[in-house]
């Protein structure tokens, strides 16, 4: 199971239609699943590819088609997503800056932050939303 159609080619991007997700001209029922957040590990990786790609493949063959991640997720776990069919629905992390809406005092350039991390996944086939 797989992105991928059986003649290669790649299904298209989900789209909002009143109050319905489509993907192509069929509806697209999300049967998700939250996938995170994970201790990074000494190197600062939030994400282990052996554990993903079983948790992933788990995930698939019992029937779930999206995975809700917290944080932006790297390429390879996109990629990953893809392989076992799984759509992905991006955190921003921008819940953490909060706080700067009342006191802008030493505030990052959250538009700039957010802008990043969405440009990281942008146009992955795996993306949901």
């Amino acid at each position: 199971m797989s992105l991928t159609r059986s003649n290669g080619s790649q299904p298209g991007r989900a789209r909002a239609e009143g109050k319905f997700l489509y993907v192509d001209d069929e509806k697209f029922w999300v049967r998700g699943v939250t996938y995170g957040t994970f201790q990074p590990d000494e190197n600062g990786n939030e994400y282990d590819p052996e554990a993903v790609e079983g948790d992933f493949a788990q995930m698939a063959g019992n029937g779930f088609n999206a995975v809700r991640v917290y944080t932006p997720p790297p390429r390879w776990l996109l990629d990953a997503a893809g392989r076992h069919g799984l759509r992905v629905m991006v955190g921003l992390e921008a819940e953490q800056y909060v706080g700067y809406l009342i006191d802008r005092k030493d505030a990052p350039d959250i538009q700039d932050l957010v802008r990043a991390n969405v440009r990281a996944c942008a146009g992955h086939p795996a993306i949901l939303c």
